[in-house]
């Protein structure tokens, strides 16, 4: 599994600007470099532009295809599987932002806020209707990354900003406003944000309440309130259900669904998948889904 924002930060395969914790990057994906077979996710939300060629986008619950001209928002600690779409290299630009960036935003342009009704049971990722702002917007920042010296970083986030405030003023696109509105009416991370986006990590229940920062006592009591019942029974539950997810959607061996789908080792994964659904995950591979 690849943590894909560290991966362009700390690299230097891509071209990217930063200013102060907003990151931007052209990210260019030739045909020859394809792997369906990796993992990604990344610990702060970003919106991307394809600029050229198709990609496939997988995450738990539906396919994407990202086309040149589309938008697309990515919350934050979430997972997808990507691949071409066509014979031909893919482009896009992509700017990591953080929460509080999104909550000043908020506040200092007083943007009002919705309730969570149009954000419930949204997907990782959420299309942006195009418009000629957008793609605008994008293509302005392209000349920045043949710059020797970067651009002024008040420059790129006053824009940046003002390109949040035009979306979010978009009636078409309630459903980012529900989740940018969770994210500035809670002092504290979502708990539900974080283990639907973070189960699939081999961490141990503190590590899970240490990114939720809250006590483990704490943790423990507001995800039964949230879940109602214990974390270790929701991880196994959403961990098998991927595990499903994978063997019916990739090639990858036993180990490989048993290691990304956060279980330890694969003899523990075999014994509990076998306990769910009747049969191993060898047997339930091997006859395509019997169970449908």
């Amino acid at each position: 599994m690849i943590n894909v924002q560290d991966f362009i930060e700390n690299g230097n395969l891509f071209k990217k600007i930063k200013a102060d914790d907003l990151l931007f990057t052209e990210i260019k994906c030739p045909v020859e470099d394809d792997d369906s077979g990796s993992n990604l996710w990344w610990h702060d939300n970003f919106f991307a532009y394809a600029l050229a060629g198709e990609m496939v986008l997988k995450t738990l619950k539906g396919e994407y295809i990202f086309r040149a001209g589309d938008c697309i928002f990515a919350k934050k600690g979430s997972l997808i599987s990507a691949h071409h779409h066509v014979r031909e290299d893919f482009c896009e630009l992509r700017v990591f932002v953080p929460d509080d960036f999104i909550r000043s935003v908020f506040q200092k342009n007083k943007i009002s806020m919705i309730g969570p009704k149009a954000n419930k049971n949204t997907d990782t990722l959420i299309p942006i209707p195009p418009n000629d702002l957008l793609e605008a917007y994008f293509h302005s920042l392209l000349p920045y990354f043949q710059l020797s010296n970067p651009p002024l970083e008040n420059l790129l986030k006053l824009k940046f900003e003002e390109l949040i405030v035009n979306i979010v003023s978009n009636r078409s696109t309630l459903m980012l406003k529900s989740y940018f509105s969770e994210i500035c009416s809670s002092s504290k991370p979502s708990i539900k944000n974080i283990m639907e986006n973070n189960f699939i990590k081999n961490l141990t229940l503190q590590e899970f309440a240490r990114l939720c920062a809250r006590s483990l006592s704490a943790f423990k009591v507001e995800f039964k309130a949230i879940y109602h019942t214990t974390p270790g029974k929701w991880l196994r539950k959403k961990r098998l259900e991927y595990s499903r997810y994978l063997l019916e959607t990739t090639d990858s061996s036993i180990d490989e669904v048993c290691f990304s789908s956060g279980f330890e080792n694969s003899s523990h994964f075999i014994r509990v998948f076998k306990s769910e659904y009747g049969l191993t995950p060898g047997q339930f591979k091997m006859n395509g889904n019997p169970l449908k």
